[in-house]
């Protein structure tokens, strides 16, 4: 409200009407050949699926979405469905109408960035995209001159906009004290996840950790299995010096285990076919899914065996556990790198790990950042808890594992261990 009234005070354009919804009638008369204004704004809070209901009885010439990013599809497709109605042909209609929306950069399955991207609409009425250059530019080859921040070298984007508009030396202040992913979102306008809460997995550095990964065929591939309405599998193989690569994914959404199962076994005999012929695969999963089901009175390994896949259970599905044996590998330095490499094509995966499987936040006064101590149960939670199971069974487990009940003095063991406990 403080922007729009900067652009449009009331002493030059009229009063706003403060009680909900909050609206500014703007008119100006006409004055010789310059025509008049007689425009309505509407000022509508629209972050929730369920505020599409706030839209249907509107009548509008065009709508403006602020972070649009933060809007739910259903609310921008409500939107796009009440412009045009004002003025009626009656009243001789309208000239124009449409919907403007800006926005940070978002992550790579947003629906902005698959109508922008992806799948983009044509046709009489298409959507367009315009991207805005960044305000820095990734300098690490040349960092002569450049500014460090985030572990990377950055420099001023000379096709930045709007620069004569903002202070000096705006960008070089933003740097100080972020991480990689909000510079590239939020000063180099590039498509990034930016996490949201306490990440379960803190250690994980995606610009360090994911790159092109090629699956070594003379290898074994080991399998973390997440069972559950929202099944995800990550595939994941060893290398001989201990790093581990971590090669394929496979998320579903409201899908059972039998049509996981046959999704699973497809991807395996396509993509892994030397380990197939070599009976070189290794499923883990949820120790739970050990249980009998109620109604056919069969385990969930029970099931997959059924599909020919050796499927077993972990040592542990304590939290803490898994957690850190997830950790273990980011922290490993192998040869100069680090000892989990995570292919580019996992992108699921790669934002479980980035901070989209996480620790709820919670509001504290005095300052101080709290979290919950149970992680969000969310649609990232189910493959970063299959990529834990994954550890484990690949053996991360060992020392996690070592007396009855699998809990350790965790901090103490990130402090000491090395690659040669496991071998």
């Amino acid at each position: 409200m403080k922007t729009w009234q900067e652009i449009f005070p009331e002493n030059v354009w009229g009063t706003m009407r403060w009680s909900p919804p909050i609206t500014h009638h703007i008119k100006l008369p006409q004055r010789g050949d310059t025509p008049g204004v007689d425009c309505e704004v509407i000022f509508l809070a629209l972050d929730q699926p369920r505020d599409v209901r706030k839209l249907l009885s509107l009548e509008l010439t065009g709508g403006f979405v602020d972070e649009a990013r933060e809007l739910p599809k259903a609310v921008v497709d409500g939107l796009t469905s009440r412009v045009g109605r004002f003025p009626t042909k009656q009243h001789g209609g309208c000239p124009w109408r449409g919907v403007w929306m800006s926005t940070n950069p978002m992550d790579s399955d947003h629906w902005w960035h698959g109508l922008a991207e992806k799948t983009p609409i044509h046709g009489r009425y298409p959507w367009k995209f315009y991207k805005q250059p960044g305000g820095v530019l990734d300098a690490t080859k040349e960092h002569e001159g450049s500014i460090f921040a985030a572990n990377a070298f950055w420099r001023m984007n000379p096709d930045a906009e709007n620069v004569n508009n903002l202070p000096v030396g705006y960008y070089e202040q933003q740097l100080a004290g972020k991480t990689t992913d909000w510079i590239n979102c939020y000063a180099g306008a590039k498509y990034v996840y930016v996490q949201d809460g306490k990440p379960v997995w803190h250690e994980f550095s995606d610009s360090l950790m994911s790159t092109d990964v090629e699956i070594e065929k003379d290898r074994p591939v080991h399998i973390g299995l997440d069972f559950g309405l929202t099944p995800a599998a990550v595939f994941g193989q060893r290398m001989a010096n201990g790093r581990w690569h971590i090669v394929h994914e496979l998320v579903a959404f409201d899908m059972g285990l039998e049509r996981f199962a046959l999704n699973l076994k497809a991807d395996i005999e396509t993509k892994f076919v030397d380990q197939v012929n070599r009976n070189d695969i290794f499923i883990w999963g949820d120790p739970a899914g050990g249980k009998r089901d109620e109604i056919f009175e069969v385990t969930a390994f029970d099931h997959l065996r059924t599909h020919g896949f050796n499927a077993r259970p972990t040592q542990s599905n304590d939290f803490m556990v898994r957690r850190e044996a997830g950790a273990m590998p980011m922290n490993r330095l192998i040869d100069g790198r680090p000892g989990l490499l995570v292919s580019k094509d996992c992108q699921r995966t790669r934002k479980s790990l980035s901070g989209g499987y996480h620790f709820k936040r919670v509001a504290m006064g005095g300052g101080q950042e709290r979290f919950r101590e149970v992680p969000n149960k969310n649609e990232h939670s189910h493959v970063g808890d299959a990529y834990g199971y994954l550890m484990l069974g690949g053996g991360e487990h060992r020392l996690l594992t070592r007396n009855h009940n699998g809990k350790q003095m965790f901090k103490q063991m990130r402090a000491t261990l090395d690659f040669d406990v496991f071998t």
